[in-house]
């Protein structure tokens, strides 16, 4: 369901198997650098959520959103490293005592695919960092609330994402603080944009 807010739109997601959007086509190449962000508010109090993801029929190449893992939830910037989408070729960038619930958070997910990093910021801030040799790149679009994991859609949003930008470049740190302030150069363009003006 589509709501208006000040600044653009935002979508608000259910957290079951119809509520999701989906692009036309991927909108990066994964195994390439690339930055997403979006601006995500979890209404959940348990489970994995996932604001943004993208890969093929059996497995994500990248998602960014909310993981719950033996209790712990924490942001998280995951990405896969094999198109056969095993937990042991995934690489994760994961925040740590950081709010995950009914509150607003500016996530943004950056693959350096030179500098072999995968970097997590939360409201504009570096929260985690993983390295990574390699990406894998799936061919399936992209999408807003939900990722594949094993062929079997998983980790519905439950809640509202808004205001999703694409870059095929790394941004910098600077570059994602002035992103949250909504001060980010207008001459470095995003590949894509959903729900944003």
């Amino acid at each position: 369901m589509l709501g208006k807010v000040d600044n653009g739109n935002v979508l608000r997601l259910r957290s079951n198997g119809n509520s999701y959007a989906q692009a036309a086509e991927p909108v990066v190449d994964a195994s390439k650098s690339f930055t997403v962000s979006a601006w995500v508010y979890n209404e959940a109090d348990g489970g994995s959520r996932f604001a943004i993801s993208q890969g093929d029929g059996t497995s994500y190449s990248f998602e960014l959103g909310r993981e719950d893992s033996n209790g712990k939830k924490s942001w998280v910037f995951r990405m896969q490293t094999d198109e056969k989408g095993a937990a042991s070729t995934a690489v994760a960038a994961a925040s740590d005592g950081l709010n995950t619930v009914r509150a607003w958070a500016l996530l943004t997910g950056v693959y350096d695919a030179q500098g072999k990093t995968l970097t997590l910021y939360v409201d504009g801030k570096e929260a985690g960092r993983a390295p990574v040799a390699a990406a894998w790149s799936g061919q399936g679009p992209l999408q807003l609330g939900r990722s594949r994991h094993h062929g079997i859609w998983s980790g519905p949003w439950a809640g509202v994402i808004g205001h999703v930008l694409v870059w095929d470049k790394p941004l910098t740190a600077d570059q994602v603080l002035a992103l949250k302030g909504g001060k980010l150069d207008k001459e470095i363009k995003p590949v894509g944009s959903w729900l944003v003006g």
